[in-house]
């Protein structure tokens, strides 16, 4: 269970619109968690006693009916193809208390919202089946209570631990998903900040591809805290963030730099020239003004270009604040590729 949330942790919470992907992985997971516990079951009396019921209630509880079908047919497939051990007669009474099983969870996750309340209902239907079938049974019928007795006590137990220990993983990865998106994102702008600009120009740099990179400021930024408040400041830089993330291509590593500065890394400039990307967004940053309330501010951008080549990525970037300058020198709101 911690394996499978854990490798699930940047697409949780599980719930049943998530992705089809997540719902069918989550699924598989837990069918492979119910053929381990088939695989380790308890004998009494020649009766064997499983959880297998569990990860079905789990798949149920997070996934829907996406999951619990393809834990259930993991199970089956199994039973089948696999454990041999049984009779022919045992291996389909098993089979149909299964499928039995599978339906009925699926017409309770229908109605039943409430996750505590279903995973309850859900134990207490598998606890039932079982009970039915070995009260079907000739050969366990006079033990019945023996049997029955050890397997709902140890069923209660392991899903009151089944059902705490995900919900505390999943809080956990959650909570862990998050920690990790507030250490790589720039609170105000919900760009990316300088360390992953960083790693991701550290592998390019091991990649040795031909990349980009472009250098923006804000025009006259001080001004606008100065005479409106840095509260429209704030509100100008996240306009200009939403500007720069439209116009830049999707692979582009778009962060905040510091301050009114922001950047673009281009992974490849063969495919988008970093020039004629960085001439666009001056463009649109001019003819798109910051509307407040009672009128537009108009806002420019400079940018500053610069190719890697051979040099480290210091070097580039250093060639791109010499260019960033050279624009802000020779008028601001324009765009200035460095060439040595």
């Amino acid at each position: 269970m911690s394996f499978t949330f854990y490798l699930l942790r940047n697409r949780l919470p599980i719930q049943q619109d998530s992705k089809l992907s997540t719902r069918l992985y989550f699924g598989f997971a837990n069918g492979l968690t119910g053929i381990l516990l088939i695989h380790n079951s308890i004998i009494i009396n020649g009766a064997f006693i499983d959880l297998r019921l569990l990860p079905l209630a789990l798949s149920a509880l997070y996934g829907g009916p996406v999951s619990i079908v393809t834990t259930g047919f993991l199970l089956m497939f199994y039973r089948i193809v696999i454990d041999t051990g049984e009779s022919m007669t045992a291996l389909q009474t098993s089979i149909l208390t299964l499928i039995s099983f599978i339906i009925l969870v699926l017409l309770c996750t229908r109605f039943i919202k409430h996750k505590a309340a279903l995973f309850t209902v859900i134990v207490t239907i598998g606890s039932l089946l079982v009970l039915i079938r070995m009260l079907m049974s000739d050969t366990a019928f006079q033990a019945w209570q023996l049997i029955f007795a050890p397997y709902f006590l140890i069923t209660i137990l392991a899903s009151l631990l089944f059902y705490r220990l995900s919900r505390m993983l999943q809080d956990h990865f959650v909570l862990y998903s998050y920690q990790s998106y507030l250490a790589t994102t720039d609170q105000l702008t919900r760009l990316a900040n300088r360390h992953v600009i960083m790693d991701k120009v550290a592998t390019l740099e091991q990649e040795r591809a031909p990349w980009g990179v472009i250098l923006f400021d804000l025009d006259y930024f001080k001004s606008v805290n100065d005479q409106y408040g840095h509260a429209v400041g704030d509100a100008v830089l996240r306009h200009f963030s939403v500007l720069l993330t439209q116009e830049c291509p999707q692979d582009t590593t778009v962060g905040r730099y510091g301050g009114e500065e922001f950047i673009a890394i281009l992974p490849n400039t063969l495919r988008v020239s970093p020039d004629q990307l960085a001439e666009q967004i001056v463009a649109t940053v001019m003819r798109t003004p910051f509307v407040m309330q009672d009128h537009a501010l108009e806002i420019t951008v400079s940018a500053g270009v610069a190719y890697a080549g051979h040099q480290s990525a210091s070097v580039v970037f250093k060639q791109a604040d010499t260019a960033l300058y050279a624009a802000k020198q020779n008028g601001r709101n324009q765009s200035y590729v460095y060439t040595s």
